[in-house]
């Protein structure tokens, strides 16, 4: 697999496969790893805000594909299946159609997923507004958390006006689309959610192709998986709301306080 330059310690939790998400994925599994979903790989790019020795930056300039799926039925209902098993259940053999995995009717049916007709998924196939990132149903359903969409979506903005569009208002920005294919046969079929790059506005795309050479899954270590068993990353441990509400107590003692009591507190506020 592909080796980046990073800290031993960030490897050992998130390990990159970089190729064909039809032959890297039984090897991510048999590595004991699981597939980061959607809502990790942001909460990982959170936990990495104040992050200055380029790992974050790692995260924000490469594309990822993930554990979350969504399923095109011919029909033109889509659903969004978090974690799918079937995913990493994947071979070089499971059948495929134009890069997508063919599943059938009763499959389908089968699968426990948030599922919109067609027409419903909201504003796609274009880049959008902060405040309409925060609202989009679809963006709702892969963060699986609001206060995490919230303040990634903050992050996302934040982090391309500083690199990518200094003179623009923040507010006339437009980012993190979300793009959608459709079933290119007369059966359901299956692709994963990739968060693109960055530059490119760190969309959410379902258009990828499962044999693609450009594949680049991100595996998590058992140790960095929660007790659930779903994979999910055990760092999520506090919002931007829990830091504000911190400045704000420090604010309050700085006037009651010596510095040297609240210095501590201050070397801790920069490692959050």
């Amino acid at each position: 697999m592909t080796k980046y330059n990073l800290p031993q310690e960030e490897v050992k939790r998130f390990e990159v496969y970089k190729g064909k998400n039809t032959e890297w994925m039984p090897k991510l599994i048999a590595d004991g790893r699981m597939p980061a979903n959607v809502s990790q790989l942001m909460q990982r790019i959170l936990d990495l805000r104040n992050d200055e020795t380029g790992v974050k930056d790692f995260y924000l300039d490469n594309y990822f594909d993930t554990g979350d799926v969504v399923v095109y039925h011919p029909d033109g209902r889509v659903k969004i299946v978090l974690d799918s098993q079937h995913l990493r259940d994947m071979t070089p053999e499971s059948p495929r159609n134009g890069g997508a995995l063919i599943l059938g009717e009763e499959v389908y049916k089968a699968l426990e997923g948030e599922e919109f007709k067609k027409g419903k998924l909201g504003k796609i196939n274009e880049n959008i507004s902060k405040v309409d990132v925060k609202a989009h149903p679809v963006w709702k359903v892969l963060a699986r958390d609001q206060g995490l969409l919230n303040d990634y979506t903050d992050l996302i903005f934040g982090e391309y006006k500083a690199r990518f569009a200094k003179d623009k208002n923040i507010d006339d920005l437009k980012l993190m689309g979300i793009f959608q294919d459709s079933a290119n046969g007369n059966t359901p079929e299956m692709r994963t959610w990739y968060v693109d790059r960055l530059e490119y506005g760190s969309i959410a795309d379902g258009r990828s192709d499962l044999g693609n050479d450009y594949g680049r899954l991100l595996g998590i270590a058992p140790e960095a998986q929660n007790a659930s068993g779903k994979g999910a990353s055990n760092i999520t441990t506090y919002t931007m709301a829990d830091l504000q509400k911190f400045d704000e107590a420090m604010k309050g003692l700085e006037g009651t306080l010596h510095p040297d009591i609240l210095k501590p507190f201050d070397e801790l506020r920069k490692k959050l």
